[in-house]
């Protein structure tokens, strides 16, 4: 392990994109987008419904829809791409205003097609649905029935789709560019540094208490200082969603998401309830951490101590070696395809003033190679994060083979091969490492992050659910959000820390609840999940990888449930849920003590 030279740390190339922000060629691209969706309308609009339309001729009207939707795919990546890094530029801003008014006329102008999908006679949908010709696009179909009950008027979702972009998309373009702006000023030897958010996060896990203390609160309090724009964002994001929900006749605000996600309320509440239940697990890790760093009880700012005094730094040069030694030894494909991300310059690593904090990977056609972002410190989680998101890109390749309606994924197979690789990536450090200290040091540290897949997505979840019950019917305050956060945080937790006054701000620092309410459960649905994956490569290594990697191939062409039941996996048991949490006790904490009392 060297230290970090953040010289040798790449940053993604766009240029396979468009060759800058102000390339004609953007602009040519979006008038060629606008121009095509209306002759498609012209030509179309009226026969689905009219029952007018022959298979091969709808095909036709489907394969140049998604042809419209890789080009404003390839374009909304740009724009976004560029944004991630640059998010108080004026020229990214205003770029990305344009994406979000192409992606509004390209969706209400499309919105058509699955109106009048919904809206055909059974017998019609049912010839059209047996159709041969029509055999890439059944799993699309069974989609658009389902949510038929859903749908408002052609006029009603057509206001929704241009309102959001000075509704939705002008909350969220705000949060993002004023949270991009926050700096965190810290005293450590007596300097005061001025750091970016991601800076201070990697500062919670330093070895020194006191200046994990200062980042906590740095951290916390900033959301504090900036309660009323923060609050006022989450309230009218949170109320938009509500009233969405209620007005397509949904039960809840969460089964709007679930029927996206393609699972049942069933099925979330089993995740929900397992999880809750399970929380005595969080509770054991925490005690265990307080006996080996010799503390009668933790502070809140020591949750991600290091356990150990190992040197976990390391290169961009050596965590690439590692991740495609680990990648290709799984599989040569995957390999491949992950040389492919470094060699052709798909990932931005550095730490710079300005870009947003935490990691993706964006994908929007399967026409165009997908982008990896992380901020890049050096730790052994940083290694694990790069390899988290490089398995998205691995997802995103593989899936490519389908066309754009089979494309993407819902959210809870979304996380399936970024967790699969964190697993793997695990068992490399583990079978590399031989010190007491550094086992202790990986097995914590993964042991947290796992914690933080489930029972910590399962509080976030618990905590939009009881707000958004409440925010349908009155406005809430930051102190009422503040204090339904920490009982949740209580319930976890238990009396295994001590809480600070800001530990209740933390909901305000979580970008997926202001993004995409209930989009946390997919998570833990995914770590869950892949736990019961990796058991069977564990068992059966090369059968289980020629159908992980069909899987993975397989995008969204059918539903989550017969996907997984194509590997052997029923998600609908009750139980499936509660074999994961045994498998994080077992072969975690209980190693975890092992290595503690060896």
């Amino acid at each position: 392990m060297s230290k970090l030279n953040e010289r040798e740390i790449i940053e993604w190339d766009l240029t396979r994109l468009y060759a800058s922000l102000d390339d004609e060629t953007i602009f040519e691209d979006i008038k060629t987008v606008l121009r095509e969706k209306d002759e498609l309308v012209r030509d179309y609009r009226g026969r689905i419904s009219g029952e007018n339309i022959s298979a091969r001729e709808l095909r036709g009207l489907l394969e140049k829809s998604e042809s419209l939707l890789n080009r404003a795919g390839k374009l909304s990546m740009f724009a976004y791409l560029n944004h991630s890094v640059l998010t108080a530029d004026s020229a990214t801003q205003k770029l990305v205003r344009k994406m979000d008014d192409l992606e509004a006329a390209l969706e209400s102008g499309l919105m058509f097609i699955k109106l009048e999908l919904a809206r055909v006679s059974d017998d019609f949908f049912s010839e059209l649905n047996e159709c041969d010709e029509l055999k890439n696009y059944r799993h699309y179909f069974d989609l658009v029935r389902a949510l038929r009950d859903h749908q408002l008027s052609e006029p009603e979702e057509d206001i929704i789709v241009r309102k959001d972009i000075t509704g939705k998309m002008a909350m969220l373009n705000l949060f993002d560019e004023f949270t991009s702006t926050f700096e965190y000023r810290i005293f450590i030897d007596g300097e005061e540094k001025v750091l970016t958010e991601s800076e201070v996060e990697n500062l919670r896990s330093h070895g020194d208490e006191g200046i994990r203390k200062k980042a906590f609160e740095s951290l916390f309090r900033k959301t504090e200082e900036n309660s009323v724009i923060l609050t006022n964002i989450y309230n009218s994001l949170a109320k938009d969603w509500d009233l969405d929900a209620s007005k397509r006749h949904f039960s809840s605000p969460i089964s709007m998401r679930n029927i996206e996600n393609e699972v049942s309320d069933e099925s979330v509440q089993n995740l929900i309830d397992a999880t809750t239940q399970g929380y005595s697990i969080v509770q054991d890790y925490y005690r265990l951490k307080a006996r080996v760093m010799n503390k009668e009880i933790l502070l809140h700012s020591d949750i991600y101590a290091p356990l150990a005094d190992s040197r976990d730094i390391f290169s961009w040069q050596e965590a690439k070696n590692m991740i495609l030694e680990v990648m290709g030894n799984f599989d040569s494909q995957s390999g491949r395809i992950i040389s492919g991300f470094f060699d052709g310059e798909y990932i931005h690593g550095s730490i710079i003033p300005g870009k947003r904090s935490g990691a993706f990977c964006y994908y929007a056609s399967p026409e165009v190679h997908p982008y990896v972002l992380v901020n890049f410190g050096g730790k052994t989680s940083d290694v694990l994060t790069l390899a988290h998101e490089l398995g998205h890109g691995l997802h995103g390749v593989l899936s490519s083979k389908q066309t754009h309606l089979n494309y993407e994924t819902p959210l809870t197979m979304a996380e399936t091969a970024s967790i699969f690789s964190e697993m793997l990536m695990t068992d490399f450090l583990l079978d590399n490492i031989s010190g007491k200290a550094e086992k202790l040091s990986l097995i914590s540290k993964r042991m947290e992050e796992i914690l933080a897949s489930t029972a910590r997505q399962n509080m976030f979840t618990r905590f939009e659910m009881a707000a958004h019950s409440i925010i349908s019917r009155e406005f809430l305050s930051f102190k009422e959000l503040s204090d339904l956060y920490f009982e949740e945080l209580k319930l976890m937790f238990a009396d295994t820390i001590v809480f600070f006054p800001e530990s209740k701000f933390e909901w305000a620092r979580i970008p997926h609840i202001f993004h995409t309410p209930f989009y946390c459960y997919a998570y833990n649905f995914a770590q869950l999940l892949v736990i019961s994956l990796y058991r069977m490569y564990l068992e059966d290594g090369d059968v289980f990888k020629r159908r992980y990697i069909r899987l993975l191939e397989s995008g969204s062409s059918d539903s989550p449930e017969i996907l997984l039941k194509s590997v052997g996996i029923d998600i609908s048991e009750p139980y499936f849920w509660e074999n994961g949490l045994h498998f994080i006790q077992e072969n975690f904490l209980e190693r975890l003590r092992d290595i503690i009392d060896s």
